[in-house]
């Protein structure tokens, strides 16, 4: 459905393992309306499925009767590699391996085309179209929460990689992991400095059952030092990017970002004094729904594909279509 001077609404969509968010938005990305649901996947994927269609119906007569606004694209986000007969590298989602994503939310929502992303490099795209990666033409995206993931941006382009896992650094080894963590099924970066890990960690050297929020919040001194090693291993892992990337810019984003004042001080002191052309680190625009916003952009670009003059598309396609 091609957009006219009238205006026009999408639907962005971001699936995760605790909860799913949809959202109604205007032509510029601005957010009208947006549901929360909870993903419940032991239910498996076909109960989310459901009850995210309920709630685009919703959120569409929404548009309409209280925006004036058609619906004209959809777009959904989720972690793993996205293929068309199922999802890879998605173990909060269980049940989705051999989920055809595309294809099924059009046929639950009734429509031509829902165009599906990983999440993180849709976040990624959010920041080059809206955020704080805006007008940089190399830079990296890192999504720091539950788990870790990053996105590479060269030339405005957030780069998929030959098998659409460009970024998936969670499985990097740290130099603390046996050569073949990853065939064991483990992710070893992300064991180390993501939240999870970090809370487990932290958990039994404290010997009190605490969160990686909670833990850069303490001050004494075996948390401290805790909190130390984590962005040590992190900014290890993040300087090696950058000397091979060269990025003028890291973004950081995700959950774990509450302790921002703490994290991007000292990854900007230790990454510049492991590189030789130190990249500037700065916060995420969107701190909180990052995914959300990139799924809406994706949408964005669903509709203005469809006219004569689109703008420049951020290609981030999650496997081949």
């Amino acid at each position: 459905m091609p957009y006219t001077a009238g205006g026009f609404a999408v639907i962005g969509i971001d699936f995760g393992g605790t909860k799913t968010e949809v959202a109604l938005a205007d032509q510029r990305g601005v957010v009208l309306e947006r549901e929360r649901l909870e993903t419940r996947t032991e239910l498996g994927p076909d109960d989310i499925l459901s009850r995210t269609a309920q709630s685009v119906r919703r959120l569409e007569q929404a548009g309409r009767e209280g925006h004036g606004l058609p619906v004209a694209g959809w777009a959904a986000v989720c972690p793993g590699i996205i293929r068309p007969d199922g999802i890879q590298l998605t173990p909060n989602l269980p049940g989705w391996e051999q989920l055809a994503l595309s294809s099924r939310l059009a046929t639950e929502f009734g429509v031509p085309e829902v165009r599906v992303a990983n999440d993180v490099r849709a976040a990624a795209m959010a920041e080059v179209r809206f955020g704080a990666l805006r007008g940089v033409d190399t830079g990296i995206y890192v999504s720091l929460g539950t788990g870790i993931a990053a996105a590479l941006i060269v030339g405005g382009q957030v780069i998929p990689g030959a098998h659409h896992a460009a970024g998936e650094i969670a499985y990097m080894n740290p130099g603390t992991a046996p050569v073949g963590a990853v065939a064991q099924g483990r992710a070893p970066l992300e064991e180390l400095v993501a939240g999870r890990g970090l809370a487990e960690r932290a958990s039994a050297v404290l010997g009190t059952k605490v969160t990686s929020a909670q833990l850069f919040r303490r001050t004494d001194p075996d948390a401290q030092l805790l909190v130390r090693h984590t962005l040590e291993s992190l900014a290890t892992a993040l300087a090696n990017l950058a000397v091979f990337v060269d990025p003028e810019r890291i973004v950081l984003g995700g959950g774990m970002m509450t302790a921002a004042d703490t994290i991007l001080p000292t990854l900007t002191d230790l990454v510049a004094a492991a590189t030789p052309f130190p990249p500037e680190f700065r916060p995420a625009h969107f701190l909180a729904d990052a995914s959300l916003h990139g799924a809406i952009t994706l949408a964005l670009d669903a509709v203005r594909t469809e006219t004569t003059t689109p703008p420049p598309r951020l290609t981030i396609s999650g496997g081949p279509r």
